[in-house]
């Protein structure tokens, strides 16, 4: 209850804050022209409009695609000795809807759904719901917008979590449930939202880590002219875990960002604060470890020419350790698109990271390197094929926890 009433008294003191800066900003006489109920609101409807739908279910607009990929993988388990190899096939469906309420309100949603099928180990096989799965209402109260929306997901494959080794697949489902405020004074954003994401763990071995927080955020932007946008970002949240193996925890982070737009082909985001988390002690993974550092990121988009770009990303940030309190991530992610002809575009990518654990009884360093390979053809104006190559390499401390990876997948999606 303690914990509930820390949110609730943040949430009140953060909205009375906005507030006064607003009261402050209008005493002063500047004049703002309001955004929300005008230029966002068309924004929206054009985003509908320009979206190819093509079909109706009922109120709502749809728009459907469906695809197959297969891959041979030749370290599914994702282990140094003793490697194991298949064939996994994953026929997929998506569905976009859009339901225009009226001029200013519209409920959209999109639903991505698979089944991902191995060769010779059937046991792996597993329903897939595509990360961004979500149902979204936008509405307005005066210039304020509003957002309510619900995302979830039900993945499997164990190299998108870093620390984990030695295993196949690691079965999850999250559901994050928000609601966001957004108000647009011109010259200065005020937003503020709240999430409520549980994140369950079926997996017998691992489901200790399933979890439920609570997150408020708050934000205030201010557009210093027509290319660069900053200001100050401000999050609360509260973890609560199932089980007793992890700790439960409270984070705050705070810090400024900028958004900026430096030629018409160059433009970065950046973003640094503090990130400051209290554990609480006695969790069977032994560690006692609180966290009281800083976070940054650094995003780089550029427009090499006409049919080439590209974009660098890195960072340094904290997640939830799988043996420990934490993990800290240090990365950095660089991408390259070449558009070679008007059906036909290929890519490339370098990815690193490092990750370190707090100290728990079973604790972990390691380092993870990659690069990826990837081509598209558009076979037909709806049609596309795509082959991709991907390589992974973990070294870790201890070195059990190491291995190497090759994936190579061909597909073809076709949108209807």
């Amino acid at each position: 209850m303690r914990r509930r009433n820390l949110i609730f008294t943040f949430v009140c003191v953060l909205a009375g804050t906005l507030m006064n800066m607003t009261d402050h900003v209008q005493a002063q006489g500047i004049d703002h022209v309001s955004l929300s109920g005008e230029s966002v609101a068309e924004e929206l409807r054009q985003s509908g409009v320009n979206q190819p739908y093509n079909l109706k279910l009922g109120p709502f607009s749809l728009r459907m695609e469906a695809g197959i990929t297969t891959s041979y993988n030749d370290n599914i388990n994702l282990s140094k000795t003793d490697t194991i190899g298949d064939f996994i096939t994953t026929p997929s469906t998506t569905i976009h809807g859009l339901w225009q309420v009226s001029d200013l309100n519209t409920v959209s949603f999109n639903l991505g759904i698979g089944y991902q099928t191995y060769l010779s180990h059937s046991e792996d096989n597993s329903i897939l719901l595509s990360p961004d799965s979500e149902a979204q209402f936008n509405f307005f109260v005066g210039d304020v917008m509003f957002t309510v929306h619900d995302g979830f997901s039900y993945q499997q494959d164990p190299t998108q979590i870093g620390q984990l080794s030695n295993t196949v697949r690691l079965q999850r489902f999250t559901n994050d449930f928000g609601i966001g405020a957004k108000w647009d004074l011109s010259s200065f954003v005020l937003s503020l939202d709240y999430d409520h994401t549980n994140f369950w763990v079926t997996n017998s071995l691992y489901d200790y880590l399933t979890n439920q927080s609570d997150t408020v955020t708050a934000k205030v932007s201010y557009n210093v002219d027509k290319s660069i946008q900053t200001g100050l970002s401000m999050s609360v949240s509260d973890t609560r875990y199932d089980q007793s193996f992890q700790n439960d925890n409270r984070n705050l982070s705070v810090g400024p960002f900028v958004t900026a737009t430096i030629t018409k082909s160059l433009s970065l985001t950046g973003q640094v604060g503090g990130y400051f988390t209290n554990y609480d002690k006695g969790g069977s993974n032994g560690d006692s470890q609180d966290l009281s550092s800083y976070y940054f990121s650094l995003g780089i988009n550029h427009q090499i020419t006409q049919s080439i770009r590209e974009s660098l990303t890195a960072g340094r940030e904290f997640i939830p350790g799988l043996t420990t309190n934490y993990t800290e991530r240090i990365y950095a992610n660089y991408t390259l698109t070449w558009q070679a002809t008007t059906y036909l575009n290929a890519g490339a990518n370098l990815l690193w990271e490092n990750l370190n654990d707090s100290q728990g009884t079973v604790h972990e360093t390691s380092e993870r390197y990659g690069f990826g390979l990837s081509l598209n053809d558009s076979l037909t104006e709806h049609a596309t094929l795509s082959l991709n190559y991907q390589y992974l390499v973990k070294n870790a401390n201890p070195s059990f926890l190491s291995y190497e990876q090759n994936l190579v997948t061909a597909g073809v999606n076709y949108q209807f």
